[in-house]
């Protein structure tokens, strides 16, 4: 069985899991899409794809697959706009009732059904990165000039010294 959503602002869609939960299909496969991430800070604009499959073994069902990010973002350090597309792993244990209510790693079902855009949503929210950058060694901005250190070197004095210390550099020259 496989499961298509796509997902418009203020719409909830909810994957149902009764021919799981029945014993009707092993898995149940899903693809959802987010047109609109406008909950992601720091994006120019920010769209998602994720897919994966839910399976019930014996009684206990699991959400395994991925979540593909397309964010335009502006690099923190250079300030230069790129794509940030690196993928997050989604995964998930589903129970019907709870136990007890202090146990959260588990997602609850309503009605035999669950919000795979809200689960999307928070996987994306846990794990993108509090501030974006083009690659991991981005050299960012000379403080002095602004040019961008990655295309070029600048030639701004870059010792940083408070003048106030200057009479004691002689003193140590002795």
């Amino acid at each position: 069985m496989r499961f298509y959503a796509c997902f418009a602002e203020g719409v909830v869609k909810l994957l149902d899991l009764k021919k799981l939960l029945d014993g009707s299909v092993d898995s149940v496969e899903f693809s959802v899409s987010l047109d609109e991430c406008d909950f992601i800070e720091d994006s120019v604009s920010a769209s998602a794809t994720a897919s994966g499959i839910i399976t019930n073994h014996s009684g206990l069902i699991l959400l395994e697959g991925s979540v593909k990010p397309n964010i335009s973002a502006v690099c923190a350090r250079c300030g230069k706009e790129f794509v940030y597309n690196e993928s997050i792993a989604l995964e998930a244990k589903i129970a019907d009732k709870l136990a007890n209510k202090d146990e959260d790693e588990f997602i609850l079902m309503v009605d035999s059904a669950i919000d795979i855009e809200d689960l999307v949503r928070s996987a994306l929210i846990l794990e993108l990165p509090s501030r974006y950058l083009c690659r991991d060694d981005c050299k960012g901005l000379c403080a002095k000039c602004g040019c961008d250190l990655n295309e070029t070197a600048c030639s701004c004095d870059t010792e940083d010294r408070d003048p106030r210390w200057d009479v004691l550099k002689d003193y140590f020259s002795e």
